[in-house]
């Protein structure tokens, strides 16, 4: 049986740039977690080892949450735009929720309880903390439970899941956006609502992290598609769009936001890396610019975001505290490649696994009713449906 990776999509068209995007998104933050952790775990007064450069490259690589939100803004609008832009299917809100339960909620429980039992097993933390946890993740209300200051315990990243469940919830209801007739009052209206609460943002300060502090980001999602059904040029089409997108995406990680100490200059930074990521996911949707992204290599791994998002922060860290007990070499660069090697290559693997056995089928909208069917009735189609047939070999 040939072994696949990529999704199975449901009604939606596949937009190959979309994936790509996704790639991007999920290296950053991947690269971001693996810097951080060799950071922490290899610097400090007892070893004498600096990795500094390493951490100021890969510093701004927490951006790909962002990233990502703008993704979702983008996606889950589809739909809704095209019902109101396109005169297209209205959305089932009963299939809207019902798809996203199914198909988000078996992968990330089976990693949660999997890593509930493993703290436990481990004694790494007491049942009651491990417990709370877990439950606060499970219900996506860790973020209000246990504020700002702390996040999820028994997986950290999943702080911005909470922020996307939010979103979901609310879409439809943000949907409506997209029935205001003039067009240009539409957009405009998207961009003022994204500055607004960026802005707004600066002058309140929430003890809990939750979807006002990026709704911004969803909304520039919206405004994506919308001009991309609408197949509508804000900027000009010239020779230069590839190197402008390229100024734009280099952008995004030159600064750090710890270099803006005030609240009026972190503002003018946000808005300027919220403008950022907009124009360059732009570039790359509206004017087609970085048709790399499209290459299944990208495809591929941007469509197995999800899974790569759940896994690899717990192995990094399983796999990882082990293996910086050994030294490789005296050269604190040669040690710093084997590690982020092995770390890397154990993420793939696991990932690959984790993806190919639960969360691809979870990607079949009717996965729940095959895997409800009882085995018995297998035994009971005629014989001559296990006749060797060549259909059957090239669908698998």
């Amino acid at each position: 049986m040939a072994i696949s990776f990529k999704r199975i999509t449901s009604s939606v068209n596949f937009i190959p740039e979309i994936y790509g995007l996704r790639f991007i998104a999920i290296t950053s933050v991947v690269l971001y977690h693996l810097s951080h952790f060799l950071t922490v775990k290899t610097s400090g007064p007892d070893t004498g080892t600096n990795v500094s450069l390493l951490q100021k490259i890969l510093a701004n690589g927490n951006l790909g949450v962002p990233l990502f939100f703008a993704i979702s803004g983008f996606i889950l609008g589809m739909p809704f735009a095209k019902f109101h832009l396109q005169n297209g299917n209205p959305v089932s809100l009963k299939k809207y929720f019902f798809r996203r339960l199914t198909r988000l909620e078996p992968p990330y429980i089976l990693v949660m309880t999997v890593l509930l039992f493993s703290v436990l097993l481990t004694k790494k933390m007491p049942l009651t903390t491990a417990l709370e946890s877990y439950l606060s993740s499970i219900f996506y209300i860790h973020n209000f439970v246990y504020g700002k200051a702390v996040m999820p315990l028994l997986n950290a990243v999943a702080w911005s899941l909470e922020i996307e469940v939010q979103f979901y919830i609310l879409a439809p209801l943000m949907g409506f956006i997209f029935s205001i007739r003039s067009a240009s009052a539409r957009r405009v209206l998207m961009g003022g609502i994204a500055c607004f609460f960026l802005i707004l943002n600066y002058f309140i300060n929430l003890p809990f992290i939750s979807l006002i502090n990026y709704i911004q980001y969803f909304f520039i999602g919206f405004l994506l598609v919308d001009l991309y059904l609408s197949n509508s040029f804000i900027l000009p089409k010239t020779k230069f769009d590839t190197l402008i997108a390229l100024v734009f995406f280099t952008f995004l990680w030159l600064f750090n936001k710890g270099n803006f100490d005030t609240g009026f200059k972190k503002c003018i930074w946000e808005l300027t890396i919220l403008g950022s990521i907009f124009l360059f996911y732009y570039y790359v949707l509206i004017h087609k610019v970085f048709k790399f992204l499209s290459l299944s290599f990208f495809t591929n791994i941007g469509g197995m975001c999800y899974s790569i998002y759940l896994l690899h922060y717990p192995i990094i860290s399983l796999i990882g505290n082990p293996l910086l007990k050994h030294s490789f070499s005296r050269y604190v660069f040669v040690n710093l490649s084997i590690y982020s090697i092995v770390l890397l290559l154990a993420v793939g693997v696991n990932l690959a696994i984790f993806f190919l056995h639960i969360e691809r089928p979870c990607m079949d909208k009717d996965w729940y009713k095959k895997f409800a069917k009882p085995s018995w009735k297998v035994f009971k189609q005629p014989a001559k449906t296990f006749k060797p047939s060549g259909k059957i070999a090239g669908q698998i």
